[in-house]
Order: C-alpha cells, then sequence, then structure tokens
C-alpha cells in the first residue's frame, strides 16, 4: 500500500468513526476522546489528519454526500431511459434513510450548526446544489427526448428533493407514521404522474 493509500485509509478511518460517534451522542455532545476510541488511535493522530474539530466535521459531510452521490452515479451509469434514471435517483435517495440511517441522522445534526457556522451552510448547500444538478439533468434529458412535460427542471429538482427529505424526516421522528416502502413507492408514481407525458 503508498503512503498516500494509507493516509487515505486512516482519515477515512477516522471520519467513518466521527459519524458512530454522531450517531450516538449527537453533534454537540461527542469528543475528540470518543472519536479515537472508537477509531482505535490516539488523539494526536487525530490532529495529525485533521486541523480541529470543524475540519474534521466538514470531512464527515463530504463523507456522507460524496457516498451518497457515488451510490446514485453507479446505480445509473448504464441506464439510457430517463423515466428509469428518475426512478433509480428517487428510489436511491429514500434508501439513503432507510438502510444508512446513521448517515441521515449526521446531516440533521449538522443542519443545525447553519446559523452559527457559515461553512456549514455553504457546504450543505453545495451538496443540495450537486444532488439538484443530477436530477436537473435527469429531467432535461426526459423534456428532450419528449418523456416528460417541458416542466422547469430546476423548479422540479426542488420540488424532488424537498419531498424527499419531507418524507425521510417524518419517517426517522417516527417510524410508526407509516409504511415507508409504500410510501417511497406513492412519492415515485406522484412525481412520475406530474411529468409524464401520456401516449
Amino acid at each position: 500500500m503508498s503512503k498516500m493509500d494509507a493516509v487515505t485509509e486512516r482519515k477515512n478511518q477516522i471520519v467513518q468513526a466521527t459519524v458512530e460517534c454522531i450517531t450516538k451522542h449527537g453533534y454537540h455532545n461527542f469528543s475528540m476522546q470518543d472519536v479515537a476510541r472508537k477509531a482505535g488511535v490516539s488523539k494526536g493522530i487525530i490532529h495529525y489528519y485533521f486541523l480541529n474539530k470543524d475540519d474534521l466535521m466538514m470531512s464527515v459531510l463530504d463523507k456522507v454526500a460524496s457516498d451518497i452521490e457515488l451510490v446514485l452515479q453507479e446505480e445509473m451509469q448504464t441506464e439510457q431511459d430517463p423515466l428509469r434514471k428518475l426512478e433509480i435517483f428517487i428510489e436511491v435517495s429514500m434508501d439513503v434513510v432507510r438502510n444508512t440511517r446513521e448517515y441521515y441522522q449526521v446531516n440533521m445534526d449538522f443542519w443545525t450548526q447553519i446559523n452559527q457556522k457559515e461553512a456549514v451552510r455553504v457546504v450543505i448547500s453545495n451538496h443540495y446544489k450537486k444532488f439538484r444538478k443530477t436530477c436537473q439533468k435527469i429531467l432535461q434529458e426526459g423534456i428532450e427526448q419528449g418523456v416528460f412535460q417541458a416542466i422547469d427542471p430546476h423548479e422540479y429538482a426542488s420540488f424532488i428533493l424537498a419531498l424527499i427529505d419531507g418524507i425521510s424526516l417524518q419517517w426517522l421522528f417516527d417510524p410508526t407514521v407509516f409504511d415507508y416502502e409504500n410510501i417511497c413507492k406513492k412519492a415515485n408514481q406522484l412525481i412520475m404522474a406530474g411529468l409524464y407525458v401520456p401516449r
């Protein structure tokens, strides 16, 4: 393993340990000692790789969003049909909440910081911008192929993200409020019904 690979692996190990600590203790209540214990390293090692707690937090935010983006790109890369691409986008986004719940909880903890820390607001805003752009591109392809109605792709992408977040948050607050899989299917159907050009 090269030195660069070893550095990347160690940083990822620390970031993953931080995700687990935030999930367990919350954004405000975990310590660097908690992270060190979870990662199996010393606090000095953490400070060797990350300048301070804020630097580590930015890396956590990047990992959470990058992991989701990676899954989206892998799932969609061989698909040509914009209708199926959009279904994949919605399904993967919804599955992140159910299958990697800790990532979404970490995201929620970061949302509480956007009024106090401009850097956090900017990073979260940029991640939403990337997801919106991915969705927007799919919608534009569908419009150009005559599969989707001539809607505003930017606005509709924003609407789709809002729907995904709204459903996800309700379920995270109370998993008994509805059947998650069922409501995800219905959300997908409603989104498609508003887009699809009848043949």
